[in-house]
């Protein structure tokens, strides 16, 4: 099992928009990503606290594959509305891309960020749509 975590900002005044197209983009794009398990959305308790996803791939290469593929571009693309000065809809797109992600190193000290608190939103499980 390969486990990638990404957290999310997202302004509390889009919250909505973000989590109707995130969760869009979970249905209509997962069922084609082999090797993907599971994958979750979840909100945070704190309004100003990260969007948290999680996938659950078979393997490495699974994930691998997933990131370099038209799915992986499609759900990662900002809207048309995304310009600025538009109604921020596409400005929840993430700040974060995991085709850049670098996994720290095996045993490297990570810092303690305390408990996070968030509430599971949608799930998406493997071979089900």
């Amino acid at each position: 099992m390969y486990v990638v975590t990404n957290r999310i900002d997202v302004p509390a005044e889009r919250a909505a928009a973000f989590e109707e197209r995130f969760i869009g983009n979970m249905r209509s794009n997962l069922p084609r990503v082999q090797g993907l398990a599971r994958a979750t959305l979840d909100r945070p308790v704190d309004p100003a606290a990260q969007y948290k996803v999680t996938m659950e791939f078979d393997s490495e290469s699974d994930f691998e594959t997933w990131r370099d593929s038209e799915a992986f571009r499609s759900s990662h693309a900002r809207p048309a509305a995304a310009a600025p000065g538009n109604d921020g809809s596409g400005a929840d797109a993430p700040k974060t891309d995991a085709s850049k992600t670098e996994a720290p190193k095996a045993g490297a000290p990570r810092a303690a960020t305390g408990p996070e608190h968030h509430i599971r939103i949608e799930t998406y499980e493997g071979g089900k749509a």
